[in-house]
């Protein structure tokens, strides 16, 4: 999907001061009931019994054990082994551009799909409260422009709106309701992760950040005074503009290599932040496992302004609300390095490990500090993490098991005293390709020297780790060739 040009209200001729975002006092996934008390609300429509049994376990399982707040709703049909999948969503407007806050709409409802693993949506139904506030100018410009936001992002994902239902409303408000007709093969349970698999997450955070900055820069407010010194009006817009870019983009070929990379399960990341969703996840695991989030891809510069801004918005705590965020996949650890090659192979975009499943009580936690990688959205509409200044080095004791020809596992590695960084190195401590578990995410073309440096105490040994560049390398050796060929001659 190519970039979109910033929304002129004249061009649409709106009054130039329009914004959308003044139809609602809540704005896209911030409007949810809070977790806990929606949990408890839900405790009324979930009474332990079930009417299926026997092959039909699988929906049983969900209905009983699983609870009613998952993703996407399971339900076997009558008819042979197949099963209805279906979902509903909808929200206030977050952002001023009519056409693509009915993208945004469309991608958040389908996504519940996607995050089940499903890829094909049969049909789709719009719901659409415009707001009773619009004069009828406005309401006739921008209702058929989400409207058609909508449907190109439905047309996007392979389906079409056959229906839906359309009233007043002080708030405007739009979503919809997306269902999948599956066999059980075409869909993955998100109860399956074990210890040792891995995180990915296939979208940055920090939609709720762009959105309010955005505002507050617009408005010239007292809390645009508290940012404006950390970041400029530029770094504001251009985060706006990548945030809606990454709300309105599908996370349909994520789900799609969920099937060729064995995902043990997913969500998708949306109003209770990434630590909400990775909470509710690790609730539905078979397996007495925890989530350990150790890395934060965060849209350019948002995590400047949630530091400035004190705890209001809980971005590095990861209570931060997103909007049509990414999937969060539970992967095998041989699988989670492929996948995320292949997704940048197939959609450009780039996609991040973040953390790991070890034992535990089914939670989720993000240590004390993450590593915060920034993440912003280039000229040709790819999303990439924004390059490092300098070459990071860093040193490491040297852990037991590099004594061994094995990997060394995540698990072990992540309790070095190195700060949100799995690296998986082999006995060959010479130069080799890693897959780099952290940081710079997945720089599957990096060289890491590991050498020797000293012998400690207790008799481990530290050794440097250094990533450089490989085209940096092979010029490094060059010369070093060049200059061993000149000595050899004199």
């Amino acid at each position: 999907m190519a970039l979109r040009p910033r929304f002129d209200p004249e061009a649409h001729g709106l009054d130039t001061k329009f914004r959308l975002t003044k139809y609602t006092g809540l704005h896209g996934g911030a409007c949810k009931v809070p977790n806990d008390v929606l949990n408890k609300l839900l405790e009324e429509l979930v009474d332990g019994s079930s009417q299926y049994n026997g092959e039909q376990f699988l929906a049983a399982m969900v209905q009983s054990n699983m609870g009613i707040g998952l993703d996407t709703c399971i339900i076997p049909l009558r008819f042979g082994s197949l099963f209805l999948l279906q979902t509903t969503d909808f929200f206030y407007p977050l952002v001023d551009d009519p056409y693509m806050m009915g993208r945004i709409a469309c991608a958040n409802v389908l996504s519940d799909l996607y995050a089940m693993g499903a890829t094909e949506c049969d049909t789709m139904m719009m719901l659409l409260g415009v707001s009773s506030k619009f004069t009828e100018k406005e309401r006739d410009i921008v209702v058929p422009l989400m409207m058609r936001g909508f449907k190109d992002c439905a047309e996007e994902g392979g389906t079409s709106i056959t229906g839906g239902q359309t009233v007043l409303n002080p708030w405007c408000l739009i979503g919809g309701v997306a269902t999948s007709v599956c066999q059980q093969n075409e869909f993955i349970m998100p109860s399956n992760a074990v210890p040792g698999d891995v995180l990915v997450l296939t979208k940055p955070l920090g939609t709720q950040v762009a959105c309010n900055a955005h505002q507050w820069m617009e408005q010239k407010n007292d809390k645009w005074n508290k940012i404006k010194f950390i970041v400029s009006e530029e770094d504001v817009e251009k985060a706006y503009q990548d945030a809606m870019f990454n709300m309105s983009r599908l996370n349909r070929s994520a789900a799609q290599l969920m099937h060729t990379f064995n995902s043990h399960g997913a969500t998708d990341v949306t109003g209770f932040g990434i630590i909400g969703h990775a909470k509710n996840l690790a609730k539905q695991q078979k397996n007495e496992v925890n989530f350990v989030i150790h890395n934060l891809p965060c849209i350019n510069k948002m995590a400047s302004i949630a530091k400035a801004c004190g705890n209001m918005f809980g971005l590095l705590q990861g209570t931060s609300a997103e909007t049509s965020g990414g999937l969060l996949i539970c992967l095998p650890r041989e699988q989670a390095a492929k996948y995320c090659a292949e997704i940048k192979k197939i959609e450009g975009h780039q996609a991040w490990i973040i953390g790991i499943v070890e034992s535990g009580t089914r939670t989720a936690k993000i240590i004390e500090k993450p590593r915060v990688i920034e993440v912003q959205t280039l000229e040709d509409g790819t999303v990439q993490s924004v390059p490092p200044i300098t070459t990071p080095r860093r040193t490491v004791a040297k852990h037991p098991a590099l004594e061994h020809s094995k990997p060394l596992p995540i698990s072990e590695v992540s309790q070095l005293n190195t700060q949100a960084t799995i690296l998986p190195v082999t006995e060959q401590q010479q130069l080799q390709t890693v897959e780099t578990v952290s940081a710079d995410v997945m720089h599957t073309q990096t060289l890491t020297h590991l050498t020797p440096v000293t012998t400690l105490q207790d008799g481990q040994q530290l050794h440097q780790v250094m990533v450089q560049d490989t085209q940096q390398y092979q010029q490094q050796m060059q010369q070093q060739a060049q200059f061993q060929n000149h000595h050899h001659q004199q």
